[in-house]
């Protein structure tokens, strides 16, 4: 298991405790729970983005190819 230390501003640490309180409730792990799902969305979009780029650029060439 891997670990990752991260600093926070006060601001954000407070709503993150918050709305892991609020989704999540007051139990020992749950804030690593909440950051480990933010990290696999924030991995998940990334590889979207990508790929979306590269299926443009594919039909970009394609259709450059076929004039």
């Amino acid at each position: 298991m891997g670990r990752i230390d991260i600093v926070l501003s006060d601001e954000v640490e407070r709503q993150l405790r918050e709305e892991i309180v609020k989704e999540l409730g007051m139990k020992k792990g749950n804030i690593s729970i909440a950051i480990e799902q933010a990290i696999v969305m924030w991995i998940a979009s990334k590889k979207t983005k990508r790929s979306n780029a590269a299926k443009k650029a594919w039909e970009k060439r394609k259709y450059n190819n076929v004039k």
